[in-house]
């Protein structure tokens, strides 16, 4: 492996501002439901930051967050998962406390870096749970080795089942991400909710010091992946999407799960826009304790 010392990318424009960031991650963490452990996974992406908790005997999980996030926004679905063994991976490159070596540019550079991530966490067939770009991580490492996957969460998975919608991301996001202001930033994060709906001020500070400070390493970009990838699938899968999505029809994405992957549960959560995790916390919840812990016969 590379050593970090040698060619380490920095994600935030300056140290005043990546420490700012830091001290949010570390208020958000106080919201963790119950103790938890961080540690550092190499691989030749760069170092990993990951925040694991739950019994060491306990099923293996593996969470990818949102593309923009970290970990430290997985706090309200911890709670889902409290027999399982967690680990929360900030992807490297994208607004967390991971170092970046080497860009993760294509989708055959994501599965070789989970890859990795695997044998560094000494895993060989853990469940998966992946919200937003998180969600295509997952499917893009299920359908390339699907042999790995023990059972697989997508909530609200950008691209994967339908196109990216550039051009709405490009009018209601992007400006926030180009020109942040504070004001700015809530704008783009309250479209992404269901109407009348605000992240609370300490996941929104967090979300303000990133993009404020922040400079995005993660230049791959999530795609649309194919009904003849995801045959080669085993394991069962679990959707779930908010009435009020806004990177997709939700009607429409339930249609093409359904179709492309028959043996699926889909499950559409009311009052939840993008950030169902939050919006929605009992309701994802339990749709997502449901699945993870109990036995199905496949995978018996």
């Amino acid at each position: 492996m590379t050593s970090t010392a040698l060619s380490e990318l920095p994600i935030f424009k300056s140290e005043a501002g990546s420490q700012l960031f830091a001290d949010c991650y570390e208020k958000l963490l106080t919201y963790w439901p119950g103790p938890y452990e961080t540690m550092e996974i190499k691989t030749e992406f760069g170092l990993c930051h990951v925040i694991a908790c739950g019994p060491e005997e306990g099923k293996p999980v593996l969470m990818f967050h949102g593309m923009t996030s970290n970990s430290a926004l997985w706090y309200p679905t911890i709670e889902a998962l409290t027999d399982c063994r967690v680990f929360c991976i900030d992807t490297p490159g994208d607004f967390g406390k991971s170092k970046v070596i080497k860009q993760i540019r294509t989708p055959e550079d994501a599965v070789l870096w989970m890859d990795q991530l695997l044998v560094g966490l000494k895993l060989e067939k853990p469940a998966f749970i992946g919200h937003s770009m998180g969600g295509w991580l997952c499917s893009n490492y299920a359908t390339a080795r699907p042999e790995r996957i023990e059972r697989l969460v997508l909530l609200a998975p950008v691209a994967t089942f339908l196109p990216i919608p550039f051009l709405r991301l490009l009018r209601k996001v992007y400006p926030a991400m180009l020109w942040p202001k504070p004001d700015r930033i809530r704008r783009a994060w309250d479209w992404f909710c269901t109407k009348g709906f605000s992240l609370p001020p300490h996941v929104m500070d967090l979300v303000i010091a990133a993009y404020t400070h922040g400079r995005s390493q993660l230049p791959v970009v999530p795609r649309v992946i194919s009904k003849e990838a995801w045959s080669k699938l085993s394991a069962p899968v679990l959707f779930l999407v908010g009435d009020e999505e806004k990177i997709y029809k939700a009607n429409k994405v339930m249609e093409r799960v359904k179709k492309t992957l028959q043996d699926s549960e889909v499950i559409l959560i009311n009052g939840a826009g993008h950030c169902l995790i939050i919006e929605q916390q009992s309701a994802v919840n339990e749709a997502i304790r449901r699945f993870i812990t109990v036995m199905d016969d496949r995978t018996a």
